[in-house]
């Protein structure tokens, strides 16, 4: 069923009865009080009458019974002012302000009206001489209207606080996946805000629809993105199937058992899911699924948007590494080169714990540093030994004229790929070209790059040289700390240097 039957009235179920509780040490008062509303009704509801005999026993009696709508109460019980005690008890320290108190008395001279009125926080005061049937009657209607009107203020008022305690955590939450640069932490990310959203630690699931564009989809056309405590693959059954076609069709929320499908809009084709287990009905509230409509909503824009912004990623990145591929073609090098001065740039920034959107950044920029090489002549870049003088200057402009190719973008990949063409063979010390920058005058990309470039150039055979073994390689790296490369981005490569010479394992071939 969709989600319409989740009505106010549905969820908080109200009561059938009006607890109505006499506290008095007489017998027959209760049997009259009974007898003379035995057939009273309010608003379709009767009474269901509690007794106790004691102000001893009726603060026990309001442990159990949290649904008091009226209290009739007298004044002398175990104690000439039993009843009074009583009121002072449940005023201020059983922090009851919602039942109708309306006090009784057949000693008046015990409890004057005006003096208890004044000091006590009682609704009404009778003497039990005057309670005939028809003033008990218009009695109880008063106190009953005041009950109800009290409790829907309260509700009222609980709500609006529930509803912007939830709609900030919906706007935390969006905020929150908004934020994130990943597929996969957007979608890890979205699961557990609308866990907390609905505030259930169940299990679930977010699902992508794969063949969009269909009307019925099978169980091979929703594919599981990310998941919280299930196995959703091996779980998905034909009733399950069902569901989820139901949702996509109707573009709406489903729920049926304990099984809770949200609906993710989108703009674009991108269809997807939220799959809940072991959703409790009486959980759920009204405004839990106002928030969740809303967050969704927001969710969807966020989706949509990353969506995109992966896509014109993945294009850049993807022509990246052509034009990285086809320059290190042209010098002899493997592909494996630039993949593995990517993954090497991004385990030193993860170690220097930049952000994992600059990290990504980092490793989509990489394979552009030797872009300029494109207009490096055949004689100098394949030359087998030593570069002179006059041919190591036209080698150095491969740097300038790298940047020259890639300025001008306003794409995040393309500008860090000029930034790093431009300043990779740039020195700590001020010693390198183009420009002589020195320190942090050189951008954080550029420095992790001139390490990763260094430690595969000299760690694989290169046209002018042989490979140099492992720690002449990093004895070398050492020493240079504060020379060629920035002191930190050192101790950076020496604390993961471990995840770096599996990094190059994996991406070296044989052949090489």
């Amino acid at each position: 069923m969709t989600l319409d039957f989740l009505s106010k009235s549905n969820i908080d179920v109200p009561q059938e009865q009006w607890n109505v509780l006499i506290v008095d040490d007489e017998e027959d008062i209760h049997t009259i009080t009974k007898m003379a509303l035995k057939r009273f009704e309010f608003e379709g509801k009767s009474l269901k009458f509690i007794s106790a005999y004691s102000a001893e026993e009726a603060r026990e009696t309001l442990q159990e019974y949290k649904e008091l709508a009226l209290i009739f109460l007298d004044v002398v019980m175990e104690t000439d002012d039993a009843g009074l005690q009583f009121v002072e008890w449940l005023r201020n320290e059983n922090k009851n302000q919602m039942t109708r108190v309306i006090l009784r008395t057949g000693q008046p001279g015990q409890a004057p009206e005006e003096e208890v009125i004044m000091k006590y926080d009682i609704n009404d005061y009778k003497q039990k001489t005057e309670l005939d049937r028809r003033r008990l009657f218009t009695a109880v209607i008063s106190a009953l209207r005041g009950y109800r009107d009290l409790r829907e203020i309260d509700e009222t008022r609980k709500y609006e606080q529930e509803f912007k305690h939830g709609l900030e955590k919906v706007i935390e939450a969006t905020a929150n996946v908004m934020e994130e640069q990943k597929l996969t932490s957007f979608f890890q990310g979205l699961l557990q805000q609308v866990l907390s959203i609905l505030r259930f630690e169940q299990k679930g699931a977010l699902i992508k629809i794969t063949n969009a564009g269909g009307t019925i989809y099978d169980k091979s056309d929703f594919k599981v993105i990310t998941q919280i405590g299930t196995d959703l693959e091996n779980q998905l059954d034909e009733n399950l199937k069902n569901l989820m076609n139901t949702a996509i069709k109707i573009e709406e929320s489903v729920f049926e058992d304990d099984t809770f499908i949200a609906y993710l809009p989108s703009l674009s084709a991108q269809e997807s899911l939220i799959y809940l287990k072991g959703v409790d009905l009486n959980q759920i509230k009204e405004i839990d699924i106002k928030l969740l409509q809303m967050f969704c909503r927001s969710a969807g824009i966020a989706f949509d948007n990353l969506m995109m912004k992966t896509q014109v990623q993945n294009t850049q990145a993807e022509v990246i590494n052509r034009l990285g591929n086809a320059v290190e073609s042209r010098s002899k090098e493997s592909g494996n080169h630039i993949r593995r001065m990517s993954a090497f740039s991004g385990i030193i920034a993860e170690q220097l714990k930049l952000s994992t959107y600059e990290c990504e950044i980092l490793e989509l920029a990489t394979p552009m540093h030797d872009i300029g090489k494109i207009a490096t002549p055949d004689s100098i870049l394949l030359k087998p030994g030593r570069l002179d003088l006059s041919e190591f200057e036209i080698m150095k402009q491969h740097a300038t004229i790298g940047y020259e190719i890639l300025a001008g973008s306003e794409l995040p990949i393309i500008v860090a790929a000029a930034t790093i063409a431009h300043q990779h063979h740039e020195k700590f010390d001020g010693s390198g070209y183009p420009h002589g920058l020195k320190g942090n005058e050189i951008h954080i990309y550029s420095r992790i790059v001139a390490v990763a470039d260094v430690f595969d150039a000299l760690l694989h055979k290169r046209c002018y040289k042989p490979a140099w073994t492992l720690n002449d390689v990093l004895s070398l790296i050492e020493e240079q700390r504060g020379k060629h490369f920035d002191p930190e981005v050192v101790d950076a490569f020496f604390e993961c240097i471990e995840k770096l010479i599996i990094a190059n394992n994996e991406l070296t071939d044989s052949e090489e």
